[in-house]
């Protein structure tokens, strides 16, 4: 077999996902390469690949001619996109990557316009009945009371929780409304919050699901989170990300269990989330499923090969690098 090289946009700061697919390449004795690619010199996750590169931020010109000129030089087999705002751009150009022999880890644009935009989202929810908050009209905001509070507000195009705010009044309400940028206001919804992370292979069928509730978070991402074997959640999220037109690899998938057991969905990520280390140490091997598939190996994705009841607690940890290196 020739050299398996892979290509990470948007490096950041996934050190563990790097790291796995790395030691997924040695445990299945594949050559290859792991590439970290980032618009700035110091993004931690650059340091633990194999190599690092430096590439124009994705609003430039330049952003994608650069990728493939990567692609092309190096001989990437795989693409990986770790962060929301060019999944939609690659989309645009899988098959241009592919006739220099790289296969971008994305999904089509149809399913990528659905996730990005949380208007699409609940446009998608509500037409395949699936259970989800109400979002408020203009009409409906003007005729709220105080009996009808709380409410959220959140961007239609933000993620990390940047921008979500919980409101209680019509007058906390007004105020964000004047400082969220792109403003839904939705039903707020209580209950144990869940992110789910579904496997979808090249075929376009959900092989796993591993729900991980929520028990602390920070700055939007999971701090502290427990696998959680729920057939209800597994089913109903397989359920969703079968009607979304293009799957593919991971999808990271946002839902509330409340107290009477209804399953409401709010958000669908269609790339690996921030907590997605604990699916791997739980047992459900996302990076080697994929490299099973795109090298012609039997893809031994199951549902049942996770650990229930796993707890994942993280703290911080350092990259000591020289300050050349950075600037």
């Amino acid at each position: 077999m020739t050299e398996f090289n892979i290509l990470f946009a948007a490096a950041g700061r996934r050190v563990s996902l790097i790291r796995h697919f790395r030691k997924t390449l040695d445990e299945l004795n594949i050559s290859g390469t792991v590439y970290a690619a980032d618009a700035g010199k110091s993004a931690p996750a650059s340091f633990i690949a194999d190599q690092r590169l430096q590439v124009p931020r994705v609003s430039s010109p330049d952003y994608i001619p650069q990728l493939i000129s990567i692609c092309e030089t190096f001989k990437i087999r795989l693409l990986v996109s770790l962060i929301d705002t060019d999944l939609t751009l690659l989309s645009q150009h899988k098959d241009t990557f592919r006739t220099i022999g790289t296969e971008v880890l994305v999904c089509e644009s149809a399913t990528n316009n659905i996730c990005f935009d949380k208007n699409n989202t609940w446009k998608f929810f509500t037409e395949n009945s699936i259970d989800t908050p109400r979002v408020l009209s203009e009409s409906d905001i003007n005729k709220l009371k105080d009996s009808d509070f709380p409410l959220l507000i959140k961007p239609w195009d933000g993620s990390c929780s940047i921008g979500v705010n919980k409101v209680n009044s019509l007058e906390e309400l007004t105020f964000f409304k004047h400082h969220v940028k792109n403003a839904i206001v939705q039903e707020y919804i209580q209950g144990d919050e869940y992110t789910c992370d579904a496997y979808v292979d090249f075929s376009g069928k959900v092989r796993c699901v591993v729900p991980r509730k929520r028990l602390e978070t920070r700055a939007g991402e999971v701090s502290k989170g427990l696998t959680v074997n729920d057939p209800e959640i597994i089913s109903a999220v397989t359920n969703v990300v079968e009607k979304l037109p293009h799957a593919v690899g991971c999808m990271t998938v946002q839902c509330f269990k409340q107290p009477d057991g209804r399953i409401c969905f709010i958000e669908i990520n269609p790339r690996f989330g921030g907590g997605h280390p604990l699916s791997l140490h739980a047992g459900a091997d996302f990076p080697k499923w994929i490299i099973q598939e795109l090298t012609g190996q039997p893809c031994e994705a199951t549902q049942d090969c996770w650990q229930d009841d796993l707890a994942m607690l993280r703290y911080d940890d350092e990259i000591i690098v020289r300050g050349e290196d950075i600037r």
